[in-house]
């Protein structure tokens, strides 16, 4: 538990190196990051929060990085809860707890979002 007036630090580390990229060849690419203590890899499945949401969003890492002014990434593939795509199942049987991984093209399917370090 962390006191009043403390500010928790957390823990990140980069994991093994894939490879480089961009215009200039200067975006790092990488495999896995560990963050607060939990590894996380390349085509894992994760749950994200949104401070001010109720409910945590499903996704799929896609793509892991850190460009050269430092900022940390990862690339994201969602997935759906049957009530978020009401109007694509339109006579489809589903569970409430039933998950579709997106497909296709189109705006929400993929995004990019940033690794924030520090505080929590």
């Amino acid at each position: 538990m962390v006191e009043a007036g403390e500010e928790e630090v957390i823990e990140f580390k980069w994991g093994t190196r894939k490879g480089l990229g961009g215009k200039k060849k200067d975006v790092q690419f990488y495999e896995s990051f560990t963050y607060d203590g939990v590894e996380y890899s390349l085509f894992d499945s994760v749950f994200l929060y949104k401070e001010g949401e109720p409910e945590h969003y499903i996704g799929k890492i896609l793509k892991i990085w850190e460009n050269s002014d430092k900022s940390k990434k990862v690339k994201i593939l969602w997935y759906f809860r049957p009530s978020e795509i009401l109007n694509f199942l339109e006579g489809s049987e589903t569970l409430e707890n039933e998950l579709f991984l997106a497909s296709g093209e189109g705006e929400g399917l993929v995004n990019v979002n940033p690794l924030v370090i520090g505080l929590s």
